[in-house]
């Protein structure tokens, strides 16, 4: 359930150079379980930021996951600019939020069922929070659930200016049987942030 108690979020940002010519001079070197995940956590930010629709994101995911070689997973995002997203790697001590503001997060969860019943969970328990918030599920697959919402700056220039995207993504991976890791990404402003900082499943 979202809780409103407060807890850090902790995140240091790690640029993604997996796509850079030294990477791709490496040829069939083989690639870690840890250099396809930096190369999903590009795509998603990719995916948040409008370059990629989330059908193509659940292709290039797919494509990465299957990746033998760092050449190979170079190329799930050689069309793309090289962007920072946020360090997945778990964390030891207090949790930061984060500054006030709009601001890119990633928040992972392992939740004890299968993907199809931690997906149900997600839509009977996340989405009315986040309706609130005024976000509309827009997207859903099997393995996605995508909620957008439009927002305008403040006084004259927002009257002026097209409403922007605030969009948040949430991914459902199966690592084992009856064991489904959640992943939550998107932009929003520190009260949401601070809601999915919270999150738990019990």
């Amino acid at each position: 359930m979202l809780e409103d108690d407060v807890k850090d979020l902790a995140a240091g940002d790690t640029e993604v150079n997996v796509a850079e010519s030294s990477k791709l001079a490496g040829g069939n070197v083989r690639a870690s379980d840890h250099d396809r995940a930096t190369v999903i956590a590009e795509l998603r930010t990719h995916c948040v930021e409008g370059r990629i629709a989330i059908d193509e994101l659940e292709l290039r995911i797919a494509r990465a996951m299957s990746s033998d070689t760092i050449h190979d997973l170079a190329e799930m995002v050689a069309d793309l600019p090289k962007v920072s997203v946020l360090d997945e790697q778990p964390h030891r001590g207090p949790l930061r939020i984060g500054p006030p503001g709009i601001r890119p997060f990633t928040q992972r969860l392992v939740v004890p069922a299968a993907v199809e019943r931690t997906r149900t969970i997600a839509l009977d328990t996340i989405a009315p929070g986040l309706n609130a918030f005024g976000y509309a599920l827009e997207h859903q697959s099997p393995t996605e659930l995508q909620f957008e919402r439009s927002t305008r700056s403040g006084g004259l220039l927002g009257l002026l200016t097209q409403p922007k995207k605030e969009r948040i993504v949430i991914s459902f991976e199966s690592k084992r049987p009856g064991e489904t890791t959640m992943i939550i990404y998107g932009r929003a402003p520190r009260s949401i942030r601070k809601k999915f900082a919270t999150l738990t499943f019990r």
